[in-house]
């Protein structure tokens, strides 16, 4: 049959957009179905992009030729490098930006973008031939579109339920309308449907806060940016402000807990830990009455202030007591009051690891259908499903990414093997090889897979393997080259706090001195090259973490005989008496394909993979 389109990706949100704009970007004809083409990529919960883990994320993005990085530049207020006081494996951006900018821009990209159209519509069943593989989309409004792969990134829209109180009403987000028959089909063709929520907190109008009782946070004095693309540069004129709620605003949420829909459970889903509303905070810690506040602007032209930590469900009129009780915010207006939102969505462990589904091939998912929380992992899982989705329809092998090389692969691990059961947020901590998988590395880290698949340039991808020598080069120049004291190299190591010198030493040894960092060598040093600072920023930590990052690649070599341990597509798990009870028949459920897979399912036990290794080893010698 003729196909009209290569891809279709249906919903415009941060996932969506990714995978539209990467799958056209690798020279496939792709179509975009969005509810709404005004709320392309929209911001409907906070006006930032990037944190710990999150910020990790957005530069994978950019290294894949994605979006989000390059966006985010062009329309930030305020930026701040976070977790500096910790250790560079955690270290990233965040950056408060312009909620309405941001969509346009990613709309004007996606409107540029050559094989790319937009269709206003909802999507309301998946088209199969008759061997059950993808044919086409089909529209609530009749119409059909052909397709040879299909990417489902449709947010909170299926069968989304707003609460506020009481007050409960079919919603995709606030004014939107849900999409309930492609929920409908979904559960129609096998799939394992679950109901989360989450919650977002009311807006308040700038000009009704006194500022002078909160703390003011300013923007980094550094230039800044995330993409490899955008200039770095300052900020100034807009802050974030700090304030905290108190015994009143705690009082006021316990006399109401009781008309929170999230927290007493008047809906179907799942409680939320990850990221709770306020008055769960309050009801689990019942000790603690200052949580932080954070007031973050939404615009250079707007009067919108997002109340960041106020999540909350509760009545609108328990909302303003709630923010009425904080300091600076006596005689604040709310603009728009917080709701919770409850959603469907698939078990993410009826996928695979290329986010393909198990049950239809060339159905892909992406974002929080696939139970997560955050702009950011959305855009991550949709560049992932954007390029697989692609790789699919050219016939050409999926591509994965592995735990040990981006903090997308630790997702799409997390969620395939061990499934959701509350939102999923990406947290450094849920990282085993968080020093390998730096913010500041990402470009060297997936610039084999962007090249592979044609979403990164020849130019763009001879620069990064210049950056990769120019950085080898340096490190070998400091170990090969001596410092020798002297009077004003003795002076500036006492004033460093660290011990003098008495005889030559190698630069790189004075440079694993956690009080001297690169640039304080540079009057001792007069045969440097020139470097820019993202160079020397990886010199400096290749350097000083050399043994710790030596010891993480032996064990990543050690976790890939594991986990790279192919199990076969019908391997008995429920006849393997052998195994737990619970391991058989979680392993009968999710099918993993490798060991490692295996290892990470609940339930299974460090004996039940002993008993598997040996299992494989037999079935692998039986089979021959």
């Amino acid at each position: 049959m003729g196909y009209q389109y290569d891809v279709i990706v249906i919903g415009g949100g941060h996932a969506g957009s990714e995978a539209a704009h990467i799958s056209a970007l690798m020279g496939l004809k792709t179509l975009l179905i969005t509810s709404s083409i005004h709320h392309i990529a929209l911001m409907p919960c906070n006006p930032a992009i990037g944190g710990p883990g999150k910020g990790h994320v957005v530069m994978e993005i950019d290294a894949l030729g994605g979006l989000m990085a390059k966006a985010t530049d062009q329309c930030t207020l305020h930026i701040k490098k976070v977790n500096t006081g910790k250790g560079p494996a955690v270290q990233t951006l965040r950056a408060q930006t312009q909620r309405d900018r941001y969509s346009l821009i990613i709309r004007k990209y996606l409107e540029k973008t050559p094989l790319l159209s937009i269709f206003q519509g909802e999507a309301s069943d998946i088209v199969l031939n008759s061997n059950g593989e993808i044919a086409g989309v089909k529209t609530f409004q009749g119409t059909q579109f052909q397709c040879r792969a299909v990417v489902i990134a449709t947010g909170t829209f299926l069968n989304g339920v707003i609460r506020i109180g009481e007050i409960s009403y079919p919603a995709g987000r606030q004014g939107e309308f849900p999409a309930n028959h492609l929920s409908q089909a979904l559960r129609q063709k096998g799939f394992k449907i679950l109901r989360l929520n989450t919650c977002t907190p009311p807006r308040i109008d700038k000009r009704t806060i006194d500022f002078k009782k909160c703390e003011e946070q300013k923007s980094d004095e550094q230039p800044l940016c995330f993409s490899w693309e955008s200039t770095p540069r300052v900020y100034e004129g807009s802050s974030v402000f700090l304030t905290r709620t108190n015994q009143n605003t705690c009082e006021i949420i316990r006399k109401n807990f009781n008309r929170s829909p999230l927290l007493y459970q008047f809906s179907d889903s799942s409680p939320v830990r990850e990221c709770p509303s306020l008055e769960d905070k309050v009801y689990r810690f019942p000790d603690r009455i200052s949580h932080l506040v954070f007031l973050e602007p939404e615009g250079e032209n707007s009067n919108e202030i997002y109340v960041q930590g106020v999540f909350t469900s509760l009545p609108e009129e328990v909302q303003w007591q709630i923010l009425h009780s904080i300091s600076g915010l006596e005689n604040c207006h709310i603009i728009r009051p917080g709701y919770g939102i409850e959603y469907d969505i698939i078990l993410p462990t009826q996928l695979k690891s290329s986010l393909e589904s198990k049950l239809i091939p060339g159905l892909f998912f992406a974002g929080q259908i696939n139970g997560t929380s955050g702009y950011e992992e959305a855009a991550g899982q949709g560049i992932l499903a954007g390029i697989n989705a692609g790789r699919y329809a050219q016939n050409k092998p999926v591509i994965v990414l592995q735990r040990d090389e981006s903090y997308i692969g630790v997702m799409v691990d997390d969620l395939v093997t061990k499934g959701v059961q509350e939102p999923y947020r990406l947290r450094t901590g849920k990282v085993e090889y968080r020093l390998l998988i730096r913010h500041s590395n990402a470009d060297v880290r997936l610039a084999e897979y962007g090249y592979q698949v044609g979403t990164i340039s020849l130019n763009r991808y001879q620069m990064i393997q210049e950056k990769k020598n120019l950085i080898s080069q340096e490190i070998k120049r400091l170990e090969k080259t001596n410092i020798f004291p002297s009077t004003d190299l003795n002076q500036l190591l006492e004033k460093k706090h660290t011990r003098p010198l008495s005889e030559p030493t190698r630069l790189n040894t004075i440079l694993t001195r956690p009080q001297i960092n690169y640039y304080d060598l540079s009057p001792f040093d007069p045969d440097r090259p020139f470097l820019s600072p993202a160079i020397i920023e990886e010199v400096e930590i290749q350097t000083k973490y050399r043994g710790y990052i030596e010891r993480q690649i032996k064990s990543v070599e050690e976790f890939r005989q594991m986990e790279n341990r192919p199990i076969p597509p019908h391997f008995p798990f429920n006849q393997l008496k052998i195994l737990s009870r619970e391991a058989q028949e979680q392993l009968e459920a999710l099918r993993p394909t490798t060991l490692g897979q295996a290892s990470r399912i609940r339930g299974v036990t460090p004996s039940d993979l002993a008993a598997l290794l040996i299992l494989l080893e037999k079935f692998r010698k039986e089979e021959k």
